[in-house]
Formats: C-alpha cells, sequence, structure tokens
C-alpha cells in the first residue's frame, strides 16, 4: 500500500553510469512517518525535495541509504533551504541553469552563471560552450 504513494518518484539512470531520483514534493513530516517502510536505492544524484526547502529535508536514514555522490537544489528562497552542509551539492539558485551531459561512468556538469564554481567535481577541460554554458565539472558515475 505505501508503494502508491511513491509511485512519483523518479528514478532515472543509464546502464553503466549516472543514477538519479527525484523526489517531487515529498513533505519532511510524510518522509518521516514512513522513512522506516521505505528502503531506497543507492544513487549519484538526489534532486531534493520541495526544491530543497527545509519543510522537503529528506531524513538522515534515506541519505544514507542512498548516499547521493551530489544534491541539486531547487530554486527557491534561500531563507527556506537546507543546504545538505555534509553533503556536495549544487544550488541552483546559484548556479542558475544547470545542463548534465550523462555518458556511461561520468557526467558532466554545465551552468549558465559563468562565476558559479564548486570544488568537488573533477575537471577534464571540457571547453565552455554556447549551448550549455559554462563547464563546471565532472561527476563520476560508476554505480549502474
Amino acid at each position: 500500500m505505501l508503494e502508491q504513494h511513491f509511485d512519483h518518484f523518479e528514478r532515472y539512470g543509464l546502464a553503466g553510469g549516472v543514477r538519479m531520483i527525484w523526489m517531487g514534493d515529498l513533505g519532511f513530516d510524510f518522509m518521516e512517518k514512513v522513512k522506516n517502510e521505505i528502503t531506497l536505492p543507492a544513487v549519484d544524484i538526489l534532486f531534493a525535495p520541495h526544491h530543497g526547502r527545509d519543510s522537503g529535508t529528506v531524513p538522515s536514514e534515506w541519505l544514507e541509504q542512498m548516499d547521493p555522490k551530489l544534491i541539486i537544489i531547487g530554486e527557491a528562497p534561500s531563507e527556506h533551504l537546507n543546504y545538505y552542509d555534509s553533503y556536495n551539492a549544487i544550488t541552483h539558485n546559484s548556479a542558475w541553469d544547470i545542463v548534465m551531459n550523462c555518458e556511461i561512468g561520468s557526467t558532466h556538469f554545465f551552468v549558465s552563471n559563468p562565476d558559479y564554481t564548486v570544488n568537488f567535481l573533477d575537471n577534464e577541460f571540457f571547453a565552455d560552450s554556447d549551448f550549455y554554458g559554462k563547464y563546471l565539472g565532472t561527476l563520476k558515475t560508476t554505480r549502474g
């Protein structure tokens, strides 16, 4: 019965490459009620629920299960965001548009903010692109 509530979990992947999960608009209160009833897969990238707002903070038990290499925090007023400080994160408010070029074993990130940087992605020396934006770095994705 609980599984019906998770039909909108969107899990995406590339064989031999990245595994991602979108948690949609799940709220913290609901996740707390069901956290012991659900087992989540390991993922490379987690799109934070509620665009990263505190109201959608993912329970620590689920974060441990998923063990994301990166959390994408969506666009919401900064004062309402949970920045998941102990995880690598890209924040849409600061990065602006985010483009992911997914390949077997790697996901290359580009952003539209030319001044945005992070220090946790590998540099594979891709050129900036008029189409994709500024090359931010590469996440090795070996969970496939």
